[in-house]
């Protein structure tokens, strides 16, 4: 996705809670209670059991719990950490989305970062691999490091 189609989706707070519940409610939210209906309440952005009656907002259970940064804010934040090959380190991150404050930056861009670790964990790579811009050093293995060592006593 490129920057002009960012902003023509995700332009505004509602435009990002509007899709992040979307995709909440397609994962499915589960109660501490165990049951699975809920009321949404949406001047509070919060779920409410059907059966305890108990109250559980649209960050609670994601990354995004605790943080008192907005949903845009969260948005741009991964469009951000998305768009670059090289990365983005949580100060200019926090130098473009104009915050004055470093340390929430620093958590939500940790959080991110640790997700991302977590999901590429998940996968293996298998088949024909194509990558851009490569430098890889190979390791030899120890039988092949003695083979040479050998055959450079023996000249």
């Amino acid at each position: 996705m490129n920057i002009f189609n960012f902003t023509a989706n995700f332009d505004s707070e509602e435009a990002c809670v509007n899709h992040f519940k979307s995709q909440r409610d397609n994962l499915g939210v589960v109660c501490k209670c165990g049951h699975t209906e809920h009321y949404w309440i949406k001047s509070r952005l919060s779920y409410e059991c059907k059966k305890c009656r108990k109250r559980m907002t649209l960050k609670s259970g994601t990354i995004m719990q605790n943080s008192n940064l907005s949903f845009l804010i969260w948005y741009k934040t991964m469009f951000l950490l998305s768009a670059t090959k090289k990365g983005i380190s949580s100060k200019e991150i926090q130098k473009q989305l104009g915050l004055k404050r470093y340390e929430p930056v620093w958590a939500m861009v940790n959080k991110l970062r640790k997700a991302k670790d977590n999901r590429d964990n998940r996968y293996a790579l298998e088949g024909m691999i194509e990558l851009d811009e490569g430098y890889f050093t190979v390791e030899s293995s120890e039988i092949q490091q003695k083979k040479r060592k050998n055959e450079v006593v023996m000249q």
